[in-house]
């Protein structure tokens, strides 16, 4: 169900652009004359398109020239890019869609607001650009499944995923060093792991270790997956619906269960839920297995974090990488940077695989989403044609892909065989997040750097074939397909808030505290419309499956 405001919206964007930009299905820019190449051919008038992102790449001026160099024939396609902080960026680009300001490509994401721009109609459909032999360079990178993500139900595709495979690991960094000091062997199992976060709590109570907690979590993400059971509930059908909680506290989120034919959804259930409401869902999940999650299994790692965890913003950059912790929780694609940090520090690093499926290296299912970054064209831009032609050249060929991944062969990175590399240190070394432009599952290097633990890791996540695919593929929810749902969520969300880092931080350390708060926040939760997501949760994952199945 589409909502008023995209009816809205769309209609005012028809309106204010009719004259500046015509046809948005054709690009909106006209062929112009330029100077002739040397082969006596035409060369492009040069464009420049704008581009929004977050975060920050270092020392990108060398890359973009050798772009400008090799492309000034044919694309003659320059970039201005405007770097904001994450929370800047999530702020601006609501503003700058609804000031119709210049943009050509902007970063976004379900965790910022691409759901919600979506359905105001603020992006363009890019569904032309694709399986499009004029565009070689997406055909190839992007497949009709990987696509179905940000295809809408009318066949709309409204951004360019990003993502190099379905997972990203979660892994907790420890300290090797530390780890052999206590006479302990690899960390195998959680029952290793909270015998090693025992004897780190014993040297820091003793002052014989100077850190602040043995474990160190940040408010915003928390133990992340750890004790969870997703994975397995994924095997039997059960899913995760992104979106139907609060983006700021992992846990708050729906879970819906679906047929074994994938054709008809059993149930929806919450955090607080009683297990009546899982009898429906296959065993052995036929009970609400979140609430045992964090009333007794996030209070036991909590009493190993640091006292103000809540606050914490960053606990890779601030505790971690400055010795006052001696294990945190990341993913695997953060190998690099936890292990110079902790070079630094004259120790060593480890990872260990938290969630058993993935320890043991089986098949596991994914959930709805595979990628969880995207860069959308506004509605508004003059320059999609040129914007996609851009994007299509960066994957034409595994050279065009890596020089904005990695840099310059041979000055920033040199190639090894097909699919490793290892990273130079040169001064000027050339740094960008890849997840928001480059990230492909068709042009993946590993670090030959990495160790043969890392590295085999990363190998299993790579790997297509460790992947099946969801039941629910594709699905986002959208959390404004009606008033009532978009007050309920507004509402429960602002309650989620405030509970979910008491409850998702383990703060209430003993378990009855825990249920305690827990049955508070349930209580107001209900009050506030959690039934009312919950129905929209049910009905619109059934609509999605009756699609998929027609």
């Amino acid at each position: 169900m589409k909502s008023m405001g995209r009816k809205v919206l769309s209609v005012l964007l028809a309106a204010s652009m009719a004259v500046s930009v015509g046809a948005c299905s054709g690009g909106g820019e006209t062929a112009s004359a330029g100077k002739a190449d040397a082969s006596g051919s035409a060369a492009p008038e040069q464009t420049t398109l704008k581009v929004f992102l977050f975060g920050q790449a270092e020392n990108m001026d060398k890359v973009l020239n050798k772009f400008y160099d090799e492309t000034k024939d044919t694309l003659n396609t320059k970039l201005d890019i405007v770097w904001s902080d994450g929370a800047t960026h999530k702020e601006k680009i609501p503003l700058m869609m609804s000031n119709q300001e210049e943009a050509d490509l902007v970063f976004d994401a379900y965790w910022m607001n691409l759901s919600k721009m979506h359905n105001q109609g603020a992006y363009a459909d890019l569904s032309k650009y694709f399986n499009n032999d004029q565009y070689p360079g997406l055909k190839k990178a992007f497949s009709a499944d990987y696509l179905k993500q940000v295809t809408d139900s009318e066949g709309k595709i409204f951004a360019v995923p990003f993502t190099q495979a379905a997972e990203d690991i979660p892994v907790i960094y420890l300290r090797k060093d530390l780890r052999e000091k206590y006479g302990m062997g690899p960390i195998s199992s959680n029952e290793d792991l909270e015998t090693y976060l025992k004897k780190v709590k014993a040297d820091i109570d003793a002052g014989t270790l100077k850190m602040v907690a043995p474990f160190g979590v940040a408010g915003s993400r928390g133990f992340y997956y750890l004790d969870r059971d997703f994975y397995e509930k994924r095997s039997v059908g059960i899913y995760t619906v992104d979106g139907s909680g609060t983006s700021t506290n992992v846990g708050m989120e729906f879970e819906v269960a679906v047929s074994e034919d994938g054709k008809k959804v059993l149930g929806a259930s919450a955090l607080g839920d009683p297990d009546s409401v899982c009898a429906s869902f296959p065993a052995p999940f036929n009970t609400n297995t979140k609430n045992d999650w964090v009333v007794n299994k996030l209070t036991k790692w909590a009493q190993y974090t640091e006292k103000d965890a809540q606050t914490e913003k960053d606990a890779k950059k601030d505790l971690f990488f400055t010795g006052k912790v001696a294990a945190t929780e990341s993913n695997i694609s953060q190998w690099v940077d936890y292990e110079t940090a902790v070079k630094a520090l004259g120790g060593e690093l480890e990872a260990y695989v938290y969630n058993e499926p993935l320890r043991d290296e089986k098949q596991v299912y994914t959930n709805a989403l595979t990628a969880w970054n995207f860069l959308c064209v506004p509605q508004q831009s003059k320059k999609i044609d040129a914007t996609m032609k851009f994007l299509d050249w960066v994957f034409q060929s595994r050279e065009n892909h890596d020089l904005f991944e990695y840099g310059i062969e041979g000055e920033d990175y040199k190639a090894v065989g097909e699919d490793e590399y290892t990273p130079l240190t040169p001064s000027n070394k050339y740094t960008f997040p890849g997840y928001e432009m480059t990230w492909n599952p068709n042009f993946i290097r590993t670090n030959s750097a990495l160790p043969d633990d890392a590295k085999k890791i990363v190998k299993y996540q790579n790997d297509p074939n460790t992947y099946l695919t969801s039941k629910i593929a594709g699905f986002t929810f959208n959390t404004e397909a009606t008033p009532e749902l978009k007050t309920a969520y507004a509402s429960v969300s602002s309650i989620q808030a405030t509970y979910g880092p008491i409850l998702l931080l383990g703060l209430k350390k003993a378990p009855a505290e825990a249920q305690k708060t827990l049955d508070e926040y349930y209580a107001k939760a209900k009050a506030a419309g959690l039934d009312v997501i919950r129905k929209a949760v049910i009905d619109q994952v059934q609509a999605h499956l009756d699609q998929l199945n027609q």
